[in-house]
């Protein structure tokens, strides 16, 4: 019988997988223990070059843990604040609920990143990434909010779909 209360996370099907990292999950589906106890564990690991979107959780909180590798990380708070900082194993970040924010490998070895949330549901579920925000905002709206000409904005997609994991060219 199998155990209800364990849940091999390094060993689960990765839920992303990009050529700047995975993403593999303890959430609410696959380790249905989880089901309306609002926490969910994540397993982001990220290439050299790797970068997790910027993004925002309208409903959870982020609780992150570096477990090997050098990490970037801004986040962006109410009252026209923010932080950037680098993260190294054994730290721990904890990003609010609705706070903008993206983290980055800028190292040579892999990131790995432990993410707790307090929701059960699967991260893309309750997140909000920057690629398909820009989709909802027109280029006019943009270009006078930057004070540039429209033009600049027809050069960036409008996409449909979450990137979650991308690459910066080296």
């Amino acid at each position: 019988m199998k155990n209800p209360y364990l849940f091999d996370l390094a060993k689960s099907q990765p839920l992303v997988k990009k050529s700047g990292g995975t993403v593999q999950g303890a959430y609410q589906k696959p380790f249905h223990i989880l089901k309306g106890q609002k926490g969910a564990m994540f397993l982001v690991v990220l290439k050299p070059g790797g970068i997790r979107e910027p993004h925002w959780h309208p409903n959870a909180w982020e609780f992150d843990y570096c477990i090997s590798g050098r990490a970037r990380m801004s986040v962006v708070a109410p009252g026209n604040e923010w932080q950037e900082f680098d993260v190294e194993p054994g730290q721990a970040v904890f990003v609010p609920m609705g706070f903008f924010h993206y983290f980055e490998n800028i190292g040579s070895d892999d990131l790995q990143f432990l993410v707790v949330f307090n929701d059960s549901a699967l991260e893309s579920s309750d997140d909000i990434g920057i690629s398909v925000s820009r989709g909802g905002v027109p280029n006019h709206v943009l270009a006078a909010t930057f004070g540039v000409d429209a033009s600049v904005f027809h050069k960036i997609p409008k996409l449909h779909e979450e990137v979650v994991i991308a690459r910066r060219d080296k």
